[in-house]
């Protein structure tokens, strides 16, 4: 238990210690959309600088091999704050989609509402806005990632909850096809009601084979969503079990 806790003031300290390092420069490059790809370069730097100090070590299996020039839309399972930064690690730079609510965090805010997509799910008009700003993100060359549960709302882990329309309708609209990526073990390292019990532990990180949307229906979305969510919950079930 004292492990633990050492353990946990151990993470805290590293990433209020990178913030506030890696936050400068990514504050710089915010307001420059010449400089964005940048930033997400910095971004992932901070992510796998971040694993190292945290001792973490990451096994990533990759099921295919990413094409140079090739957009995708990321979908990960949320069960943990730590999925954040393991999302991170993907080596493409890619523009997250995520709750309008954290460009309130100071200094951060600034980076993610210029840089990244917000979107206020309450909101249909603000739902249609960022679906519209990250179509023109993918046209730009960047990729997109999605939390798609739309926050860490399980009730039993490795259970999923259902997943939002959004990310599909964006891969369907744009014929964009999508990574299902399984974050097996964040959870065992932090989970969301102990942020200050945290637990060392391996993170494994699989990027499935990428979904190729079949047409832009409501019909091909539901199927589409139905397939990603199929995908990652397989995954999450037979890798739990060897946790």
């Amino acid at each position: 238990m004292i492990f633990r806790k050492l353990y946990s003031i151990w993470i805290l300290i590293s990433i209020a210690f990178f913030f506030l390092v890696f936050i400068i420069p990514l504050t710089l490059c915010a307001p420059f959309k010449k400089l964005h790809k940048l930033a997400l370069w910095i971004n992932h730097v901070w992510a796998l600088i971040f694993f190292k100090v945290a001792l973490i070590p990451v096994k990533v299996r990759w099921e295919f091999q990413p094409k140079k020039g090739q957009q995708y839309v990321l979908c990960a399972n949320h069960f943990s704050y730590f999925d954040i930064p393991a999302l991170g690690l993907f080596p493409k730079p890619f523009k997250f989609v995520g709750k309008s609510q954290l460009s309130k965090i100071p200094l951060f805010g600034i980076m993610y509402n210029k840089i990244h997509v917000t979107v206020n799910r309450s909101s249909y008009k603000s739902r249609a806005q960022s679906l519209m700003k990250a179509r023109e993100e993918l046209k730009n060359g960047f990729n997109m990632g999605f939390f798609p549960e739309g926050g860490i709302r399980f009730k039993e882990y490795p259970k999923m909850s259902d997943f939002k329309d959004g990310a599909f309708r964006l891969a369907a609209e744009t014929n964009t096809p999508i990574v299902p990526v399984a974050f097996v073990d964040n959870y065992h390292i932090l989970p969301d009601s102990e942020i200050m019990n945290m637990k060392w532990h391996k993170c494994r990180i699989i990027y499935h084979k990428p979904i190729f949307p079949e047409g832009d229906s409501d019909e091909q979305i539901r199927k589409l969503k139905q397939e990603v969510f199929r995908v990652i919950q397989s995954s999450l079930d037979n890798e739990s079990s060897k946790t």
